[in-house]
């Protein structure tokens, strides 16, 4: 709609022109980039906390016959003797003390097993002491589900904000949310409290980083968005690693809470620091407030707008009332549009497939990557630093093979590597290593690209909403993801060969969609519906637009 000729005006504005005019690295794009780099960074060490805060510690049961119900020694001389062989058998359950051989020592015990009422933890960083979930491996995972249940309710209710009242306020109220309800988990006295917690928070929170991203990437033009889309990336790997650095510093799971939190109370301050989004605010109809922040960006920049881009603001900040209130009434039937779309439905059922498979395996594979050998922190520091790799390779070839030849090969070589740890021996664990980086790599590279990609297919004024309700299924992968190494527990293999099968058939359907290389975003569904017959104009250069 934002692109539509007016009446008076003879001619459209052309935003990604104006884009251009403005300059997309001076100091007003740079001012607006570095503010949402702050939420982005926040969002990334809240998002997967529960990776730290709900980890699995070392706990054995407790011989009421040996030792005191409050002892804190863990591994005493007559240990070995008193707990079966076998990691899970030797949490749940201990053998019995022969009556004779009291005080217990080393060969003081029968063969019967018996279930155990107590237990002894070696820390207690994380609620699984706090709660006492000793033996109860699903509390554990549940958490992860949980939170990101939260992010399926939560994706829809901020998109129709973001595209009804704004991708500032959608921004605002999900970054203040989250910190002030993501801080009374460390006042939680119960697992119940704290998952109950938990769930709102992200209920609150998820529409962070679509909020930002959306954002962002509505400032640039088209030739652009790959370069955005990668610092994003960056972003994303930065705060995967503050995320494991805070936590190996603050270990202890309350402490945590309230030093990462409070923080984001401060983002209240956007409401007068960032700009809304020129794209949505011409979407919408409401011309003056995006002139004046264009006006604004003109003069940071120190920027001459050309006669003509001058002539269409000022024709477009007087357009026409009845034509405004004619463009909002299309916009009301949105949904309307949608289902008469049969396009933009199959649209949306395959990109949520591809959102479901990438939240399944990248979480999947980033909470298993606590479970390799080493290191729990490191492990986690090592598997988001590769993500580095997938986000240079977008930067690379996203722009020059094109959208839908980059996922494609993203997709197949993750479900590759995925299916084939499933044949690798134990006895080589560094082939385990490299094809877990591998999988990790390209999922990430389809995550980050998928993203771009899914904005690209969807009109202006419903690219949130219909971006979100993408999102919003993808949750379902994120939903069972915590749950794989629950499943790996009786089928070791299972977990591995689901993320490679799904990751095939995403690659797939990549082939049933149009390439969106060098086409302008669409600002209708008439035109989303035509993007692969839309003229793929070359990337103009903002010096080409001056002359």
């Amino acid at each position: 709609m934002a692109e539509k000729e007016t009446k008076t005006s003879g001619k459209a504005l052309d935003i990604d022109q104006l884009m251009y005019e403005l300059g997309q690295y001076r100091k007003f794009h740079l001012f607006n980039y570095f503010l949402l780099s702050v939420p982005l960074l926040f969002y990334c060490v809240y998002g997967m906390n529960y990776v730290f805060l709900a980890a699995d510690v070392p706990y054995r049961c407790v011989v009421p016959e040996c030792e005191a119900a409050n002892s804190t020694e863990y591994n005493p001389s007559w240990l070995a003797g008193a707990l079966p062989t076998g990691e899970q058998e030797k949490r749940c359950y201990s053998h019995t003390p022969m009556e004779d051989h009291l005080p217990c020592q080393d060969g003081a015990f029968t063969e019967e097993l018996r279930a155990c009422d107590h237990w002894l933890y070696a820390s207690n960083d994380t609620i699984v002491a706090e709660f006492n979930l000793a033996c109860q491996e699903w509390k554990r995972t549940l958490v992860g589900t949980i939170h990101n249940i939260g992010m399926l309710v939560s994706l829809p209710i901020l998109g129709y904000i973001s595209d009804r009242w704004g991708r500032k306020r959608a921004l605002v109220l999900s970054c203040t949310l989250v910190g002030a309800i993501g801080t009374l988990k460390a006042f939680s006295v119960s697992y119940e409290m704290y998952v109950i917690v938990e769930f709102l928070e992200t209920v609150a929170g998820a529409s962070t980083f679509p909020a930002a991203y959306i954002l962002t990437i509505e400032l640039v033009g088209q030739d652009k968005r790959v370069l955005i889309t990668s610092f994003l990336g960056i972003l994303f790997v930065l705060g995967g690693l503050s995320f494991a650095l805070l936590a190996k510093t603050f270990y202890y799971w309350r402490t945590f809470i309230l030093v990462v939190y409070p923080p984001s109370l401060l983002l209240l301050s956007y409401i007068y620091l960032l700009p809304e989004s020129i794209r949505w605010l011409l979407s919408q109809n409401r011309k003056a407030e995006a002139v004046e922040i264009i006006m604004r960006a003109a003069k940071m920049n120190n920027v001459t707008l050309s006669e003509e881009r001058m002539m269409q603001l000022k024709m477009e900040e007087n357009i026409e009332t009845t034509e405004a209130k004619q463009d909002m009434e299309e916009e009301k039937s949105l949904w309307i549009q949608v289902l008469h779309s049969p396009i933009i439905i199959k649209r949306l059922a395959i990109c949520s497939w591809w959102w479901i498979t990438c939240t399944f395996v990248f979480f999947g594979l980033a909470i298993n990557s606590v479970s390799l050998a080493g290191d729990k922190y490191t492990n986690f520091m090592l598997v988001v630093s590769v993500e580095v790799i997938a986000v240079v390779i977008n930067a690379l070839v996203l722009d020059r093979i094109g959208r839908k030849k980059t996922l494609l090969v993203a997709y197949t070589i993750c479900g590759i590597s995925c299916i084939s740890l499933t044949f690798v021996p134990k006895s080589i664990p560094w082939l385990e290593i490299l094809l877990f980086l591998i999988g990790k790599i390209a999922i990430t590279q389809a995550f980050s690209g998928i993203y771009m990609y899914t904005s690209e297919l969807f009109p202006t004024h419903a690219r949130h909403t219909l971006l979100g309700f993408c999102s919003m299924v993808g949750r379902i992968g994120s939903i069972i993801a915590p749950q794989m190494p629950l499943l790996a527990i009786y089928i070791d293999w299972l977990p591995s060969v689901l993320f490679g099968t799904t990751a095939l058939i995403a690659g797939a359907l990549m082939l049933t969609t149009p390439e969106t290389l060098n086409t302008r975003l669409p600002d209708t569904i008439s035109e989303a519906e035509h993007i692969a017959a839309a003229p793929r104009d070359p990337p103009v250069s903002y010096n080409e637009t001056r002359q």
